[in-house]
């Protein structure tokens, strides 16, 4: 087991590489000024807007896809002593999420052309990827609070704040962006308040959320227990029935 933590930590590190250092030199390249804040991370894969080093970013992404793949039976090994359904979908989600992000990674960013009868297909991968990663990080959540007598009671409050937050706020943002399209008279003010800030634009909230899958990662690798007996289990079943 230890080796195995030791693995997903060089794991982690490799992830780190392949994700935030690709995409930082490919960003460093970019033709215009790359502002994270505000430049949402498909404009680092695009032929358009970065013509000379977007493999380098597409080439970061997929290998960034493959090295979180064992990490997926990492949460099922862990998660399906507490709630076996849940851990099969957390795992299935998040297996879900990292195909998908791979896959968005082999299309072309644009708008102009159907892929597949699609016109947005890139757009549509990457943020059906986001979903399915969010699903499988809400259910870990949920695992591990009902597991919190087995786990780490830091596991629960690290899981949950890197994963409700980033939604919460993603959440009002798209919300907000959606009514001020309608030009409801009463959102047109919110608008004009919110427009110049960061929490307005998609870049910000996937950036925030890359990071937040990270943190995820990290903590099911270091504050996820090394095993849990049987015997842990069944002192932990005891206490449920009792409640």
């Amino acid at each position: 087991m230890l080796y195995r933590k030791s693995t997903l930590a060089a794991f982690l590190a490799l992830i780190f590489v392949s994700f935030f250092g690709t995409l930082t030199v490919s960003a460093w390249m970019f033709p215009q000024n790359y502002d994270w804040r505000y430049r949402v991370i498909s404009n680092l894969l695009s032929p358009r807007d970065n013509p000379n080093h977007y493999w380098l970013a597409a080439s970061g992404l997929v290998l960034t896809g493959l090295l979180m793949l064992p990490f997926v039976g990492h949460l099922h090994r862990h998660l399906e002593v507490i709630a076996p359904r849940a851990a099969r979908i957390s795992a299935g989600t998040f297996a879900a999420g990292i195909v998908t992000l791979i896959c968005a990674c082999f299309v072309v960013p644009q708008h102009m052309h159907e892929v597949l009868g699609v016109r947005r297909l890139h757009e549509l991968l990457g943020r059906s990827a986001a979903g399915f990663l969010a699903i499988g990080m809400l259910c870990g959540c949920w695992c591990a609070w009902k597991g919190r007598t087995l786990f780490a009671p830091r596991l629960f409050w690290v899981w949950s704040s890197v994963t409700l937050l980033p939604l919460v706020g993603i959440f009002f943002s798209e919300s907000l962006l959606l009514l001020a399209r309608l030009k409801l008279s009463w959102a047109i003010p919110i608008r004009t308040a919110l427009r110049h800030s960061v929490f307005w634009h998609l870049g910000f909230w996937e950036w925030t959320g890359a990071v937040a899958v990270f943190v995820f990662l990290c903590a099911a690798v270091f504050l996820t227990p090394p095993r849990i007996s049987l015997s842990h289990v069944d002192s932990f079943d005891r206490d449920e029935n009792k409640g």
